[in-house]
């Protein structure tokens, strides 16, 4: 098979990944991939008010167009004031939106009955904002981060006053879910998006049918709101709403300490205790199945040699990264998909035999050194891995990647930059590069984007593509794992992908509030309004 380089038009996604149940007229339900560790309960006031809730995440925006970023802490922000046709749950399962009702009989044909909703500009939502959305968010040009969640679309169109349907050239498993804001739709007023600028930018701020309305952006600072009294759904208890970026992890938690955050992101796993330790403070913790591993650009030397990627993938020790580095706060990645989300609609046994199959480079130095004497730099050469500054774990993990590496005279040399930089470095030619996924949703997108036709690295493998086409189309949950499995092998086998982790997420909560239904999931629902006073 020949690995081949493209344009890519992907971006980086921190929010994906789908299930295999079929939509109908009422949400699917499952088990939800991921563990939770819950402090103990709290007593709640659910008629009391803030006046604000203040939030402190650990990434910075640039823009709060998910279309343009696609970054978790765009997501995250964008809950707060757009929605899409269906939300999730806790579980991850589909639930209304915009959307009171939905059906499809196909995988092919989906049709959305509209409620009565405004958007925070005093406009009312009709069919042709919802087409007008739709087109917008598959568009590969104007959405470089969502169109990927979106197969082949037929048509889009409204049907009836209050009805849209979208129709697929061809079944897909996991379409069920993009139409949401944790995946792929945002609905906004149609002149609206004709008329903005630049969308997401402090002259342009998000126009949407959420529980809150953006009314300040200040790039690098933070993100106000205000409560939005015409939402549809159950309003929130804080009048106001600051997010604020921090991302240094002890300023975060001295902001937290003084009590200036009621929330706040990525609590560190080195840290953990000091975070438990301020008055009033719960540690939510959830196995959120992201997936942390290194991609090779196949067409940068020297990784366009397989020696040289599979030497590399050897040096990585999974077991020292998972069990000292983070505590044993993460898995050893042994795939791409946990494992988790790959049993959506098979089994937790069928997931793991699955995964068993994937020819995952063990720790050797030996069998390192054996491939590196293969290639054209047998004595070793320099290249250089970033990490986001939002992820200090990565951080450590790739300085311990690189203690290994230069046992076999390769030189890593390990920089830090902002997490925009860094997710606008993907396919930019630099050979090796961290990617961190997180699923927004309970399927394995994850593979459906770094395999499929926008993956970040560029590489064109027919075989691969076409399995990922065969598994959209598959009309069983087992065959659909089959053909994912068969694809991460073919990837893992010209060693595209050196998988590290699998891992876990804590939220911070401090004494003046709760979270309720708290999941891995919790943040890609309308999340402002599921945070409730203590007593």
């Amino acid at each position: 098979m020949s690995t081949t380089r493209r344009r890519t038009r992907g971006a980086l996604a921190t929010t994906l990944a789908l299930g295999l149940l079929a939509l109908a007229a009422c949400a699917p339900s499952g088990p939800a991939p991921g563990s939770t560790t819950t402090p103990a309960p709290v007593t709640t006031d659910a008629s009391k008010e803030l006046d604000q809730l203040t939030v402190g995440l650990a990434a910075s925006a640039e823009t709060l167009d998910v279309a343009t970023s696609g970054l978790m802490v765009a997501y995250t922000i964008a809950a707060v004031a757009q929605e899409g046709l269906v939300a999730i749950d806790d579980t991850g399962a589909i639930v209304p939106a915009l959307a009171e009702t939905w059906k499809t009989d196909d995988n092919t044909s989906f049709v959305y009955t509209l409620r009565d909703a405004t958007f925070s500009d005093g406009t009312p939502v009709t069919t042709d904002d919802v087409v007008a959305s739709i087109n917008h968010y598959r568009d590969a040009e104007k959405a470089p981060s969502t169109a990927y969640y979106w197969p082949a679309v037929k048509s889009v169109e409204a049907t009836g006053e209050r009805e849209v349907t979208i129709t697929l050239e061809a079944p897909s498993a996991t379409f069920a879910w993009t139409p949401s804001a944790a995946a792929g739709l945002f609905v906004a007023p149609k002149k609206w998006l004709e008329s903005a600028g630049t969308i997401g930018s402090p002259t342009d701020l998000l126009v949407g049918t959420g529980p809150y309305t953006i009314t300040e952006f200040v790039p690098g600072s933070h993100v106000a709101a205000e409560r939005n009294e015409k939402y549809w759904g159950s309003k929130g208890r804080a009048k106001t709403l600051r997010l604020d970026f921090i991302t240094d992890d002890n300023t975060r938690l001295l902001a937290f300490q003084d009590g200036s955050l009621d929330i706040a992101f990525n609590v560190p796993v080195d840290q953990a205790d000091q975070w438990s330790k301020v008055e009033g403070a719960r540690l939510e913790t959830v196995d959120d199945n992201s997936w942390q591993g290194l991609m090779f650009n196949p067409a940068t030397k020297p990784f366009d040699e397989p020696e040289v990627r599979r030497a590399v993938a050897h040096a990585i020790d999974r077991d020292a990264i998972t069990t000292g580095l983070l505590k044993g706060k993460a898995t050893p990645a042994t795939g791409i998909t946990a494992p988790g989300q790959l049993a959506i609609g098979t089994s937790a046994a069928d997931a793991e035999a699955a995964v068993a199959q994937l020819p995952v480079a063990a720790f050797d130095l030996d069998a390192a050194r054996a491939e590196l004497a293969k290639s054209s730099v047998p004595s070793g050469f320099t290249t250089t891995l970033a990490y986001p500054d939002s992820i200090p774990a990565l951080g450590r993990a790739s300085l311990a990647i690189a203690e290994q590496l230069k046992q076999i005279g390769i030189t890593l040399e390990v920089k830090q930059i902002p997490v925009s930089e860094w997710s606008n470095s993907f396919g930019n030619g630099e050979g090796v590069q961290w990617m961190s996924y997180t699923p927004p949703v309970p399927t394995d997108w994850p593979t459906d984007w770094l395999l499929g036709e926008y993956n970040p690295e560029g590489f064109a493998d027919e075989t691969i593509t076409g399995l990922q086409a065969e598994a959209a189309a598959a009309t069983t949950p087992a065959e659909r794992l089959a053909k994912v499995t068969e694809a991460t092998k073919l990837a893992l086998e010209q060693q595209l992908f050196a998988p590290v982790y699998w891992g876990t997420s804590t939220t911070a909560v401090g004494k003046r509030v709760a979270t309720e239904g708290f999941s891995q999931y919790f943040f890609q629902t309308p999340w402002p309004t599921r945070v409730v006073p203590t007593a």
